[in-house]
């Protein structure tokens, strides 16, 4: 065989299986490198939406009645930025006023409370004085003379009561159930003070956080800048890589996390939940792929015509 042709052979030989080989690994290092910065830009969206948050849907119009009446300079949003001791002060006040207003719209339903019934005409409203001395519900006639006060206690704690028994002799009280039967002169309303506890906390369970878990969500927003700067530096470091190349390879990662987070913000400000942060994984993926895609493509087309040029040669 011509000599020309068995070493235009061998040339062609080595030069695809290295180039082929150095191709095939560069690109399977740029999809684990997809991997991360998908993964990592979820995970910003996750710990900036879905860490401390309120769930508007379980609060019913009653709670936010009782929370808008027992705090009036505050909104419920404010409450993201409490600890877990503020919050537990909030839950203990909200929780009297929420049943003090089940108490009162029960009643004025219809319905028994406490073998206390409605007569013809008579209505029952709640204070709206926080600071109310000795009743927290009033029973009026059809003329708004009071027929009844009560007061309402939302507690387990039967010390709790006797020192209101001690303090407002005769005012009728009406508590909860767990206490109702520990004392022959309570009412008893048949309503839960850990069902109510329950319902106030159901929808603020997020807010309560470990210290470790307040340090994570202080990270998680900023996470995928730290990656990316670690992961190129790195290469910079062990010379992979030169400093221009880091900055143009970070720039390039950094504007496809940005645009998926903020494409994955947008979906939960418009209530998608959970699919938001599907979202963020799916776009920053399916770019880097496609990027990385049509570089490959690039390169073989590139190694073709150098492979034509040194047939051509021989």
């Amino acid at each position: 065989m011509n000599p020309k042709i068995i070493n235009l052979k061998a040339t062609y030989d080595s030069y695809r299986n290295t180039d082929v080989k150095n191709l095939y690994e560069h690109y399977i290092k740029k999809r684990e490198k997809a991997l991360l910065d998908s993964i990592v830009a979820a995970t910003a969206i996750n710990g900036i939406f879905f860490t401390d948050y309120i769930d508007f849907k379980q609060i019913t119009p009653e709670m936010e009645e009782a929370f808008h009446t027992s705090f009036p300079n505050l909104s419920l949003t404010d409450l993201t930025s409490m600890d877990s001791a503020q919050l537990d002060g909030i839950i203990s006040n909200w929780k009297g006023k929420l049943f003090e207003l089940n108490v009162r719209d029960k009643l004025n339903a219809g319905e028994v409370v406490g073998d206390i019934h409605l007569e013809e005409g008579q209505y029952a409203i709640v204070s709206d004085n926080l600071t109310q001395p000795g009743w927290d519900l009033q029973i009026l006639n059809a003329d708004g003379t009071v027929a009844q006060e009560i007061q309402a206690k939302a507690t387990d704690s039967l010390s709790y009561i006797n020192e209101a028994f001690e303090k407002y002799p005769d005012i009728d009280i009406i508590s909860t159930s767990e206490v109702a039967d520990l004392n022959g002169s309570l009412l008893n309303s048949d309503i839960s003070n850990e069902d109510l506890t329950e319902s106030l906390i159901g929808p603020v369970h997020s807010l309560y956080d470990t210290p470790i878990e307040n340090f994570l969500e202080e990270v998680f927003p900023a996470l995928p800048v730290l990656i990316i700067t670690a992961t190129e530096g790195r290469k910079c470091i062990m010379g992979r890589q030169s400093a221009m190349q880091g900055l143009q390879s970070g720039v390039k990662r950094g504007t496809r996390s940005a645009a998926s987070m903020g494409a994955g913000a947008i979906l939960a400000w418009l209530d998608f939940g959970i699919f938001s942060i599907g979202g963020t994984f799916a776009l920053n993926y399916g770019w880097s792929r496609y990027e990385d895609s049509k570089e490959a493509a690039d390169i073989l087309n590139k190694k073709s015509v150098e492979l034509k040029k040194l047939a051509l040669k021989y």
